[in-house]
C-alpha cells in the first residue's frame, strides 16, 4: 500500500525525469533510452516475429508510465475532444468508416455502460484508438513545447528489453511474469493502477501487461524481412497499425517481448492504450557534423549558418525526426528576433540532371520552412531557394562529402 501511494504521489507531482517540467500542463515522467544496437524479433515466435534482425536506434525519451485516465481527461476537458469509441455509427459512416459493431465501452464508460469511477484516475486510459492517441500527443506537444509522438515498434521493443542495460529477461523486467505484469493469470479481468508491478532495467513500468500500447508504425506481417537496420519506422503504408505489449486480458503465451499485435487505427478496445515518446539526439553519427550549438552564434556574427544535421527524407517529403532538435533551435531564435526575416537555401549533391537537382534542393528548403511554420514561425518571414548542386562544399565522390552537400543554409535577409 505504501508503494502504491508513493507511485501515485510521484505522478501527481510530475516527476522530473529526462526533461524539466514547464508551466501549464505538466510534463509526464520521461526516461532517456540511450541509443544502441540490439537484435529485434524472435525466431521461436510466430511468423510475423521472424527473422531476428539487427536494429540500431538513436536515443529517445520514453514514457515511464502508460497515459492514465486523469491525463486523458485533462485533454478532453481542454479541447472537447470526442474519441472514436464515442462516435455514433452515423458519424463513422460519414467519414467512410465501418460501423463500430458490438459496444466495447469508451475511455469514460465501461462496456456495461457504467462510468469509470474517479478512483480509477491512475489506471491506464483504455478504449483508445490510434487516432485518439495521436490527437492527445499533438495537444500535449502544444501545451509543453516538446514534440511528443508514439514510439516506433523498434523503439518499443528496445525499451522493453531494457535498452543498453538489458539483462536478457524473458519478459519485460524479469523472468517471473507475475512480478512484472498484469495479465490474464493475475489481473482479475481488469486493468490496475500504473506502477504497481516491478519496472524493467530502465525503470519503465507496465510494458509487459496492463494495457496494450499503440506504436506509430503501419503493420506488415513480413516487414522484418525488409526492415532497414537503422531507425526502422515501419512500412510506408498499410491498413493496420502496430500494438505492442500484452494487456490485463492476455494469456501468458502472448506476453513475450517480441509478440506483435495490430488493429485498424480507428478501432479501440478495453485493452488498448498508449504511452508517449520524444525524439532524442542521435546515438551514432556517421560523420562529424557541425554542432547545432553554433547556430545562434553564427547567425549573429556571420549572418548565415550551414546546417548539415538536417536530414531530409525525400521519399516522404518530411524532415526526419533526428533533425527536429535543430529545427527547434532555429524556431527559438526566430521567436526571440521577431523582426528578422530569413532565406532558407536548399542544396543537394549531384544526383542526376540539373532539373532533378534543382527540384530536390527546392523540396529540401520547402520542408524546413514547413517545419518552422509548424513551430509558429510566420511563413512570410521566410523565403526559400533551391540551388541544386551548384554550390558544393565537399567532395561529391565520398559519402561524407555528399552528406555535407545535402545541407540547408539559413541566412538573414
Amino acid at each position: 500500500m505504501k508503494k502504491n501511494l508513493t507511485i501515485i504521489l510521484l505522478i501527481i507531482l510530475g516527476c522530473k525525469i529526462g526533461y524539466t517540467q514547464q508551466a501549464g500542463v505538466k510534463m509526464p515522467p520521461m526516461i532517456l533510452v540511450e541509443g544502441g544496437t540490439f537484435m529485434m524479433g524472435n525466431n521461436e515466435g510466430n511468423k510475423e516475429e521472424k527473422p531476428v534482425h539487427k536494429v540500431t536506434l538513436n536515443s529517445f525519451y520514453f514514457g515511464k508510465y502508460e497515459v492514465t485516465n486523469q491525463d486523458f481527461k485533462k485533454f478532453v476537458d481542454a479541447t472537447g475532444y470526442v474519441t472514436d469509441a464515442e462516435q455514433p455509427d452515423t458519424v463513422r459512416l460519414k467519414h467512410g468508416l465501418p460501423p463500430r459493431g458490438t459496444y466495447q465501452g469508451s475511455w469514460k464508460k465501461y462496456k456495461n455502460g457504467n462510468p469509470v469511477p474517479v478512483g480509477d484516475s491512475v489506471k491506464p486510459v483504455a478504449n483508445i484508438s490510434w487516432f485518439d492517441a495521436v490527437e492527445y500527443l499533438n495537444w500535449l506537444s502544444k501545451e509543453t513545447g516538446k514534440k511528443f509522438r508514439l514510439p516506433t515498434e523498434a523503439e518499443w521493443e528496445f525499451a522493453a528489453k531494457g535498452g543498453t542495460k538489458s539483462k536478457g529477461f524473458k519478459y519485460v523486467g524479469g523472468d517471473n511474469l507475475d512480478e512484472v505484469a498484469w495479465f490474464l493469470g493475475n489481473s482479475g479481468n481488469r486493468s490496475h493502477n500504473i506502477g504497481q508491478k516491478m519496472p524493467n532495467e530502465l525503470t519503465i513500468y507496465d510494458m509487459a501487461g496492463n494495457i496494450r500500447e499503440w506504436c506509430s508504425d503501419w503493420y506488415a506481417e513480413t516487414y522484418y524481412k525488409i526492415s532497414p537496420e537503422e531507425n526502422p519506422a515501419g512500412p510506408e503504408r498499410g491498413t493496420h497499425r502496430v500494438l505492442r505489449g500484452g494487456s490485463w486480458g492476455s494469456e501468458e503465451s502472448r506476453m513475450r517481448i517480441s509478440y506483435r499485435n495490430n488493429e485498424f487505427p480507428y478501432n479501440s478496445a478495453p485493452g488498448f492504450g498508449f504511452r508517449p515518446a520524444i525524439s532524442g539526439e542521435p546515438a551514432v553519427k556517421k560523420e562529424t557534423l557541425k554542432p547545432a550549438d553554433n547556430l545562434l552564434k553564427d547567425l549573429d556574427t556571420k549572418g548565415f549558418v550551414d546546417v548539415y544535421g538536417i536530414n531530409f527524407d525525400i521519399g516522404k517529403s518530411v524532415v526526419k525526426p533526428e533533425s527536429l532538435p535543430v529545427i527547434d533551435q532555429i524556431s527559438t531564435y526566430l521567436k526571440e528576433h521577431q523582426q528578422m526575416k530569413i532565406i532558407v537555401e536548399g542544396h543537394t549533391d549531384n544526383t542526376g540532371s540539373d532539373a532533378k537537382n534543382l527540384s530536390l534542393s527546392d523540396k529540401r528548403a520547402q520542408a524546413i520552412k514547413a517545419e518552422l511554420v509548424k513551430n509558429g514561425i510566420a511563413a512570410d518571414r521566410m523565403e526559400t531557394r533551391g540551388y541544386g548542386s551548384s554550390k558544393p562544399i565537399a567532395d561529391n565522390k565520398t559519402a561524407a562529402g555528399r552528406t555535407q552537400n545535402r545541407r540547408v543554409t539559413i541566412k538573414k535577409q
